[in-house]
C-alpha cells in the first residue's frame, strides 16, 4: 500500500435531511471519476480505514496500466499464437480441399464437353455439300 495524500473528509447534502460523507482524491485520479468503486472498511495501525477498489488493474505502485476488461497478459500472448497457428493450419487444409474439388469439377466439366461434342474440332456437314467437279 502507498500513501497518496490525505483528504479531509466533507459533507454532501444529497437532499433534506440526507447527509453523506464525501472524500476528495488527488487531481491525477480524476481517470476514476464516474467509476463505481467497492468500498471496504478496515483497520490500519489500529485505526479505522477504508479501502477504496476500482476495476482498474495497476501495473506497478505509480502506474494504472488499463481497465481489467483489455489487459494482454503473456499466457493471452502464448494462447494468440497457438489460435493463429491452428487457424493458418486450417486455412492450408481448406485449400488443399478446393484445390482437389476444382481440379476433379475441371475435369468433370472437360469429360462432359467430350460427351457433348464440344472438346471436338467440328466442321460442317458434308452430305450436303454438291461436289462441283
Amino acid at each position: 500500500m502507498r500513501f497518496v495524500g490525505k483528504s479531509k473528509i466533507g459533507r454532501l447534502s444529497a437532499y433534506k435531511g440526507k447527509i453523506y460523507p464525501q472524500i476528495r482524491l488527488p487531481s491525477y485520479f480524476a481517470d476514476t471519476i464516474g467509476q463505481v468503486a467497492d468500498v471496504f472498511e478496515t483497520e490500519h495501525d489500529g485505526k479505522r480505514a477504508f479501502l477504496l477498489v476500482t476495476k482498474q488493474h495497476v501495473l506497478n505502485a505509480d502506474n494504472v496500466l488499463q481497465s481489467f476488461y483489455n489487459i494482454v497478459t503473456s499466457d493471452d500472448e502464448k494462447d494468440t499464437q497457438r489460435r493463429l497457428e491452428a487457424l493458418e493450419s486450417q486455412i492450408k487444409e481448406l485449400r488443399s480441399i478446393l484445390l482437389l474439388n476444382e481440379g476433379a469439377s475441371y475435369n468433370d466439366t472437360e469429360k462432359r464437353d467430350r460427351e457433348n461434342g464440344l472438346g471436338r474440332i467440328r466442321t460442317g456437314d458434308l452430305r450436303r455439300v454438291k461436289a462441283t467437279s
